[in-house]
């Protein structure tokens, strides 16, 4: 069997060179392209009954990509949004094939055919101020662990910054406790390599500088109770455990990515222009951001209902009307 049509090949080089190299794709992006084909290559292999490492390239035909984006779907239970996903991750490795082997690229036709699945996007979640001011106040500030877990929270809300911005974020990347009038700022590190700069508030700034006093410029700024970094999912359950001890937020689902958002309604409510918005989010297009615009002509268009001019007020029906009844009683 030549290793030139051999499938582990090819996909080693799509993901330890092409997409680090040459895309300089974010990291969580090569994390979630090795989720597909570790999901992909073992449905496959079951189909052709063949092992994972001696798949061909062309035995990942249109018709076995479409029967697992199906079981993704039926099986898994996963959304279109998801499925869609997973259809991106075979499609960018297709085009890395087909760009490079002219004998491949009629396969790789075949497979960028498959279109995506329609999907709606998901409502945009987010907190009122009330809200994200209850979750604030659950840390125990008393004791090292609820200082540290507060400081966590409020520069999610502070910045908007992705979990993986937060996780990543390092002694070195803040410029706080600058005098004179200077700003105290957040080097947040983002998808692509992307750098932003985000402004911290007086508060934000004073509980940073308490965590991050006498330590190296390599550490990370957030850890936890052990002392470690925190990881993605460890934001996602201090987060989850903080919501469910507010009243109001019990029964729904709040993520770091619904803070995120929260940051940015907030934004729109104060007045700040999307454009700025999306500066500070650090969106790569101010279509992503226009999202939030959405959340301001809502509220506008309800306070031009409060205050419109000339409605007709609604008539009685004339079943109410008594003397009208009193009269017809009479005749």
């Amino acid at each position: 069997m030549s290793e030139v049509i051999t499938l582990g090949p090819w996909l080693r080089r799509f993901l330890s060179e092409h997409i680090v190299t040459e895309r300089n794709l974010a990291r969580n992006t090569r994390k979630s392209y090795r989720d597909t084909f570790s999901l992909l290559l073992p449905f496959v292999s079951r189909k052709v009954r063949k092992p994972v490492d001696r798949l061909v390239v062309r035995d990942l035909t249109s018709r076995h990509v479409l029967q697992f984006l199906t079981h993704l779907e039926e099986d898994r239970g996963c959304s279109a949004r998801t499925r869609n996903q997973r259809l991106a991750a075979i499609r960018a490795f297709a085009r890395f094939i087909g760009s490079r082997d002219p004998a491949l690229v009629e396969w790789c036709g075949h497979i960028r055919a498959i279109t995506s699945k329609k999907s709606m996007p998901p409502p945009v979640g987010w907190l009122t101020k009330a809200e994200m001011e209850a979750m604030l106040a659950v840390p125990d500030r008393k004791t090292k662990r609820g200082r540290r877990e507060y400081a966590l929270l409020l520069f999610l809300y502070n910045t908007g910054a992705r979990v993986s911005e937060a996780t990543e974020l390092k002694v070195r990347d803040l410029q706080i406790g600058r005098g004179n009038g200077g700003h105290d700022i957040a080097t947040l590190h983002g998808k692509g390599g992307k750098t932003r700069q985000c402004p911290l508030w007086a508060e934000t700034e004073r509980v940073l500088a308490d965590e991050i006093i006498g330590r190296p410029l390599d550490d990370a700024v957030f850890v936890s109770r052990l002392g470690k970094p925190f990881t993605r999912f460890g934001v996602y359950r201090l987060i989850e455990r903080y919501a469910a001890q507010v009243p109001e937020l019990a029964d729904r689902t709040i993520t770091p990515h619904v803070i995120r958002h929260t940051t940015a309604c907030h934004l729109v409510l104060a007045g700040v222009d999307i454009n700025t918005i999306r500066a500070w989010l650090g969106h790569v297009s101010i279509s992503t951001t226009n999202i939030y615009a959405e959340i301001d002509l809502t509220l506008k268009a309800n306070a031009v209902a409060l205050c419109e001019v000339g409605q007709s007020k609604p008539r009685r029906s004339w079943k109410e009307d008594k003397d009208l009844m009193s009269f017809l009683s009479a005749l």
